[in-house]
């Protein structure tokens, strides 16, 4: 059982905040105990420990309050994958400042609707995102100012240390905006009693101890990065690995060995490109004893694919921005391919029908929560009522469905919306949609999931054009780029498809729900040309798929159309866990698979840090400034590093060391990288 928990329930000190009681108590532990292994955009490697965190955080904590910010205000950040991002986090939190994280592709309006949904007093960003919050300012009628990082770096090395607020366990530390899947993204909110609660599942699921090198690939400004980048790794007191970089497959087999991370935390897209690589045999994870996935279902090949080349069972795990990891396959479970796991310690998860009452085994129904642990979220920021729509009873609602079998594996079959879940991304039609409308050759959109084999989903859009319009490969790649300008790029549809209507309700809105039966039915290979749709007749090339026949002729006046039924569906076997809705996959696989079970290596002894309220602390008597580590040479052999390391912001212009294993990504198109890994973890 996890430490954070006790008798089947989180146990929560009344007063707690994470930067003073886990950031400078292992700081004081060791001062030369190693917190981060960082990775720079170029391939430098630096490494940091606690003491310099701590340091860092209390002088951020210092910075902040002289620019005016108390107990209770809101800062964005707006900072990749580099050491400043933990750094102005713990500030914040140790300030009692609501920190609020944002991811780095972010436009100008997503940022002007968290500034002024959360009334933010400033924001701390890199100066690559000047671009994009010039024009948020130019939205707002009051912006927050900003706050560079370049330009806090001078104010930052002779920034006296500031002492830590002593927060309540129910004072909130962050809000985690989603994604927006439906008008508007909402902003999620959690307390400091959430931070300390995040222990249960690094011990749980990551299985991190204090030898461990953990790496979490997520980007910085989703939940999932402040779980397993943040908050979960160094409540057990483990090192994390930092890399500013992109994801390329070979490079990131080549880090792993290289750096010897032992617990690897990976999107399922990451996984699945890692696995199709040629000749993975090569590779020599030897010191890897662990590795996770979250975002969307795992398919059991993949998890196949890793445990008979390198020994590693992946262990799937599923949670929310609004919670925690509620189901997962435990370091200590059983593995069932396929399955969700079981649920987390100090959570009561169930499939519930629509009267709040529980299913029996093999029956779907809605994933929820029952009871309010402090891993659940304190609710949505200025939204009460939307607040309350997400709770049925006692039970919290994930607004995802599954099954659950006789030993209590739940098996995930879909969700309850339209959310896309694309390479562990959140998207939300809505917004996708809206973007396509605004370019002037779109009449009508509708966004759907289609199922991939590398990324879960794609994101799929139907396009009515508007007249004198015509379809063309060069229209599809105008209305990429223009949905990469106008939302971010992950949110692109990689798919148009040019249609002369859109399947309708009497009232008017569009059915997705067709078009995702469309999308499944084509995955399968039925013919489905369905009676509300008329495609445009285009060269293969710019639908991605053989060109299907018109469901009517067009040359005569149409009726109104009613929907062609769509014949039941025989359950067959398939290769892929597709985490879209699916007949395929319903009701939950028969026989249920028999459990396979993992040994745990056993960890070296290590005393647990005792998590209880510490007396206000005064600064951590440090000489400032505090001297620049040197930079190590890279073990495999590459050429030496830059003599001295960056503070943390890249240089323009700055190219890799020669004959660095890093220099092939500057030839890579940004676009062709695989996201990072969202929210939705």
């Amino acid at each position: 059982m996890s430490q954070a928990v006790g008798y089947g329930e989180l146990q929560v000190p009344e007063r707690f905040n994470f930067g003073r009681d886990v950031v400078e108590a292992r700081a004081r532990e060791s001062r030369d105990r190693r917190a981060i292994t960082f990775i720079d955009s170029i391939g430098a490697i630096q490494r940091l420990t606690y003491h310099d965190i701590a340091l860092g955080a209390a002088r951020w904590s210092g910075l902040l309050s002289d620019r005016g910010l108390e107990r209770g205000d809101r800062v964005l950040v707006l900072v990749g994958k580099t050491p400043d991002w933990h750094m102005v986090l713990l500030g914040a939190l140790r300030l009692g400042v609501i920190a609020i994280p944002c991811p780095e592709l972010l436009r100008a309006k997503d940022l002007a609707f968290r500034a002024r949904h959360s009334a933010a007093a400033l924001v701390v960003a890199e100066r690559g995102s000047e671009v994009e919050l010039s024009g948020m300012a130019s939205l707002l009628r009051d912006p927050p100012p900003v706050l560079y990082l370049d330009e806090a770096a001078p104010q930052i090395a002779a920034q006296r240390p500031l002492a830590c607020v002593d927060t309540r366990s129910d004072e909130l530390a962050f809000i985690l905006y989603t994604s927006g899947t439906t008008k508007e993204p909402k902003g999620v909110t959690h307390t400091h009693g959430y931070t300390f609660a995040k222990r249960m599942q690094a011990e749980y699921w990551l299985d991190a101890r204090a030898d461990d090198l953990v790496w979490c690939t997520a980007g910085t400004g989703w939940a999932k990065s402040v779980w397993n980048v943040l908050l979960g790794p160094w409540s057990c007191g483990a090192e994390i690995v930092l890399h500013e970089g992109g994801f390329d497959p070979q490079e990131r087999f080549d880090l792993l060995a290289q750096l010897g991370v032992t617990v690897l935390c990976q999107a399922p897209t990451e996984y699945r490109l890692m696995a199709k690589l040629d000749g993975i045999e090569r590779f020599d994870l030897g010191q890897l004893r662990h590795a996770v996935s979250a975002g969307e279902p795992l398919n059991p090949e993949v998890i196949q694919r890793f445990r008979d080349v390198f020994g590693i069972t992946i262990h799937d795990g599923y949670g929310q921005t609004e919670n925690t990891l509620l189901v997962a396959n435990g370091w200590d479970a059983t593995i069932r391919l396929g399955s969700m796991g079981l649920p987390t310690p100090g959570h009561d998860v169930d499939v519930i029908d629509e009267r709040g009452e529980r299913v029996p085994p093999g029956v779907e129904g809605d994933v929820a929560l029952r009871g309010r642990t402090p891993t659940l979220f304190a609710g949505y920021w200025g939204a009460p009522e939307a607040t309350d729509e997400a709770f049925r009873g006692d039970w919290y609602l994930t607004g995802d469905r599954a099954t659950r079998d006789p030993d209590g594996y739940f098996w995930f079959t879909g969700r309850a919306d339209d959310v896309i879940l694309s390479a562990a991304y959140r998207i939300g039609p809505f917004e996708v949609e809206s973007a396509l409308l605004e370019h002037r050759a779109v009449a009508e959109s509708a966004v759907v999931g289609k199922p991939d084999p590398d990324r879960g989903q794609i994101v799929k859009a139907f396009v009515v054009l508007q007249q004198g319009f015509v379809a063309s490969d060069e229209l599809v790649t105008e209305l990429q780029a223009h949905c990469k300008n106008v939302t971010a790029p992950y949110k692109y549809p990689r798919e148009i498809e040019f249609v002369e209507s859109l399947p309708k309700t009497r009232s008017g809105k569009i059915r997705r729900v067709e078009l995702r039966e469309l999308e499944q039915q084509r995955a399968t290979g039925v013919d489905a040309a369905p009676a509300v749709i008329l495609p445009v007749r285009l060269p293969p090339s710019v639908v991605g798929e053989p060109e299907p026949a018109l469901a009517h002729d067009t040359s005569e006046p149409v009726p109104e159309l009613v929907p062609a039924p769509v014949p039941e569906l025989v359950p067959v076997p398939v290769p892929e866990v597709s985490s879209a809705p699916s007949v395929l996959l319903a009701p939950a696989f028969e026989p249920w698979p028999e459990p396979v079970s993992v040994a745990r290596v056993e960890p070296t002894s290590v005393a647990p840090l005792a998590f209880e309220p510490l007396p206000y602390l005064e600064p951590i008597p440090i000489p400032i400034p505090i001297p620049e580590p040197e930079p190590e040479p890279e073990p495999s052999g590459s050429a030496s590093l830059i003599a001295r390391l960056r503070a943390y912001e890249q240089r323009p212009g700055v190219e890799p060391p020669a004959g660095s294993p890093f220099a092939h990504r500057f030839d890579r198109p940004k676009d062709d990288e695989p996201e990072d890994d969202e929210p939705r973890a």
